[in-house]
């Protein structure tokens, strides 16, 4: 089994995303563990469980965009605004069509401000919002910016005096599917809540051939070590500079990008890029130079994942 790797998950509903990660780190043996991008206990699909070194990538990996297939059964508000809640009201759906549904949705997509569920992990004041929430506390949660891509409806059901809408979300991270239902509901005038909700797609992952905790638990070793994605493959939509042998050891050690060890890529790559040896290892994530470095710094590091000890004053890297 690799040491540091990404491995995808088909998280099934019910255990929380930590509970997933544990589960994989014991069928792994990894020596640390940890996710790119929480789903819900009610949630199913893509979830990027990062091992080893790999969990100093977690949040660069988690800011890739979301995909969601979505079960909503409107007409229903509950306060968790999905089906594991309290009902708090209900709403008359017999004379909503699926074009005033689909029209509704014009509201909600770019750039929203969406406020969190009260049942979310979320913090406020150091604390998750569920914690006030179930100690009956209310909390009014900052309204944050998310950016919706788009929304379809992709089925319009009513049977038993229950309305069913299957709809496909495309959106940035930080987007609570929840959220959006419930906001749906109430710009419909009768409400609606998530009754089931999985991710097909977490920035360049997919759910196609993610496999099940079931199947990890009776995989061997060596079948295990075939699923997971190398470090190098996992940032391969990054930016990419190479250095050479001697810009390697001081990028290791945390040193100013200087331009001079660039043999390949752009020196002058904005945001977030990764630094790569001539091996192809992945040594560390850089961003931009500060503002008074000279002409010969290209970058500083913000994420060291393989590092060493290593004086580079001698090479002019300050």
């Amino acid at each position: 089994m690799p040491p540091d790797a990404i491995l995808v998950v088909d998280k099934p509903r019910g255990p929380t995303s930590r509970q997933v990660v544990l589960s994989v780190r014991r069928l792994t043996g990894a020596g640390k563990a940890g996710h790119a991008g929480t789903l819900d206990p009610i949630s199913t699909g893509v979830l990027v469980v990062c091992l080893g070194r790999g969990t100093l990538l977690s949040g660069y990996l988690a800011g890739g965009g979301k995909e969601y297939l979505v079960s909503a059964l409107v007409g229903v508000t509950t306060d968790t605004y999905d089906t594991e809640g309290e009902i708090t009201a209900r709403g008359d759906t017999a004379g909503l069509s699926a074009e005033e549904i689909e029209v509704s949705f014009d509201s909600f997509l770019g750039p929203i401000l969406q406020r969190p569920p009260a049942y979310s992990a979320v913090k406020h004041k150091g604390k998750p919002l569920y914690r006030y929430a179930r100690s009956g506390i209310d909390v009014e949660p900052e309204p944050r910016l998310v950016e919706v891509k788009s929304i379809e409806l992709i089925s319009f059901v009513r049977e038993e005096g229950k309305l069913r809408v299957g709809l496909e979300v495309a959106c940035g991270p930080g987007t609570y599917i929840r959220s959006l239902v419930h906001e749906i509901g109430e710009g419909l005038g009768c409400g609606a809540c998530v009754e089931e909700l999985r991710r097909t797609r977490s920035g360049d992952f997919g759910v196609e051939g993610a496999p099940t905790l079931d199947c990890l638990s009776s995989a061997g070793a060596e079948e295990i070590a075939g699923l997971t994605t190398t470090l190098e493959d996992a940032t391969g939509s990054f930016p990419t500079v190479v250095v050479t042998d001697e810009g390697a050891l001081c990028v290791g050690a945390g040193k100013p990008l200087v331009t001079g060890w660039i043999s390949e890529g752009d020196g002058e790559a904005c945001g977030t890029f990764r630094v790569l040896d001539r091996r192809g290892r992945l040594l560390a994530l850089y961003g931009p130079p500060r503002d008074g470095d000279g002409e010969d710094i290209s970058g500083r590091a913000v994420r060291i994942i393989r590092p060493v000890t290593l004086d580079c004053e001698a090479n002019g890297a300050t």
